[in-house]
């Protein structure tokens, strides 16, 4: 727990007396591209699950000739693929959660004119 009662320190304020305002719009920014990052990372696993089927489909529908270690290889690489971009927007939706908490506390400063003295 910090010094002033929040389980996690503020990733923005660098010293006790950071101005709320700032803070609470660097904040946002950060919620805003964290929000983009997740958005193309879902879209990333989509295109990726579409890939995959697609191969799939392809390799089932020329079996005769095309080898099974090329189909084996390519989907494997496209799951391990995928559970890295799954990974990556769970963090990022973790992230964000975080983030929105960060961000009412520095709105809330903000409303009451919070003073550190």
């Amino acid at each position: 727990m910090s010094d002033d009662g929040r389980p996690y320190r503020s990733r923005f304020a660098e010293d006790s007396d950071a101005f709320p305002l700032r803070q609470s719009l660097r904040c946002r920014d950060e919620l805003i591209q964290r929000g983009i990052k997740a958005a193309l990372s879902a879209v990333l696993a989509g295109l990726l699950v579409s890939f995959g089927l697609s191969a799939h489909r392809l390799f089932d529908h020329h079996r005769a000739r095309a080898g099974v270690w090329g189909e084996v290889l390519l989907l494997g690489l496209v799951l391990v693929t995928l559970a890295l971009t799954i990974r990556r927007l769970v963090l990022n939706v973790i992230e964000i959660k975080e983030l929105l908490r960060e961000w009412r506390l520095w709105r809330t400063r903000v409303r009451t004119g919070w003073d550190p003295n």
